[in-house]
């Protein structure tokens, strides 16, 4: 009987009565998919737990949480505690900070548009899905070209920029990338202001008219480098990639030490006409695609003995590469040169007697090229 008494005030004394709070903590943008439809929880996001269901996720809240979720489709993101949606003209949005103990924020991905009225001129009120206030939704709309500046701290932080072709670029700054208070900028710039000094490759075109100049500082001290990757995310329009082959699109940055435009590992969201990329450091960047013109597909080119020919088009860095053509009777054959000093050696070549052919390089289609049997430097 004794034992029994003290098994019950071991109970009575002792329960476990201790709620955890704010037990799941998102350092970074973390997307979470939901019926088919992705939704990003933002970095500095706090909950108790999230739990994903088949067609909605659920985060559990206390006194403290604070969660802002975005919809980078813009879906209209239904929630049982009819919070309103910010309809912006690149996201939709939804933020909840400190709403008490107990509730659950349940969120339903919608699968239309936020905005949108779902069919028809519709006419009157009632029904319908839940978007922005109009005022919200115009503060959001891109009307003008304007610079991105934001004050972030080591905890992270996102900035964004927009042009006035209806596309923005933005910067999601990871927790720990910077040391101290850091004031990052991003200022669109007229193209032909950057690439008068920096010129693109024939064969290329940059995106739309404008480049984006990068900057950041700390103190007075300009700070080109981060002790963590930044998340770099530059959107365009059909009309600014007119004449670009879309898969071949790329964030690009201007490296000052080679004087050339190199790319970023871009990843392309060709059906909703977005592009991601990581950055370790801050300079000029740009939307650059290759020119769908440059070389026409048709038939072969002709060319004469000693062109120097290549095809812009090509895979990889084989589009680098440069080929002298040599003629033989109704043969042709191609010899890869490695460098202008091997070109010299060929006398002969040189047409116009003034050492300058190796400028004179011709962009061929593949036809072109396949038309040329290699012949091997022995």
């Amino acid at each position: 009987m004794k034992k029994l008494v003290i098994l019950v005030l071991g109970l009575l004394f002792f329960p476990v009565i201790a709620e955890a709070a704010n037990e799941l903590s998102f350092a970074q943008d973390t997307d979470v998919e939901v019926n088919s439809i992705t939704l990003k929880v933002m970095n500095d996001s706090i909950v108790d737990d999230m739990t994903i269901g088949a067609t909605s996720v659920t985060f559990s809240l206390s006194a403290t949480s604070s969660i802002t979720l975005r919809s980078y489709n813009r879906k209209n993101l239904n929630n049982n505690l009819g919070l309103s949606i910010v309809c912006g003209a690149y996201y939709s949005q939804i933020s909840v900070d400190g709403i008490g103990y107990g509730p659950s924020l349940v969120v339903t991905p919608s699968a239309t548009v936020c905005g949108d009225s779902g069919g028809g001129d519709g006419g009157g009120g009632g029904g319908g899905t839940t978007s922005a206030p109009s005022e919200t939704t115009e503060d959001e709309t891109v009307s003008e070209t304007t610079s991105g500046e934001e004050v972030i701290t080591s905890s992270g932080g996102e900035l964004t920029a927009t042009t006035d072709e209806d596309s923005m670029v933005s910067a999601d700054v990871p927790a720990d990338a910077v040391e101290d208070t850091t004031t990052f900028s991003i200022v669109p710039e007229t193209k032909s202001t950057v690439t008068d000094s920096r010129p693109v490759p024939a064969d290329k075109s940059i995106a739309g008219g404008y480049v984006y100049d990068f900057t950041a500082s700390s103190e007075g001290q300009s700070i080109d480098n981060f002790r963590e990757d930044i998340t770099l995310t530059f959107t365009y329009t059909d009309s600014q990639i007119s004449g670009l082959d879309e898969l071949s699109l790329g964030i690009y940055y201007w490296d000052s030490s080679d004087s050339q435009w190199k790319v970023l590992t871009t990843i392309i969201d060709a059906a909703n006409n977005i592009l991601t990329a990581t950055t370790d450091h801050f300079t000029y960047f740009a939307i650059i695609g290759t020119l769908t013109q440059a070389v026409s597909p048709q038939a072969p080119a002709a060319i004469q003995d000693g062109d120097l020919i290549r095809n812009p088009n090509a895979e990889g860095m084989a589009q680098f590469d440069i080929y002298i053509a040599k003629i033989i009777g109704d043969k042709k054959f191609k010899r890869l040169i490695l460098s202008p000093h091997v070109f010299e050696s060929y006398e002969h070549f040189d047409k116009n007697g003034n050492g300058d052919n190796w400028d004179d390089v011709l962009d061929v289609n593949q036809a072109t090229m396949d038309s040329c049997t290699t012949s091997d430097l022995v």
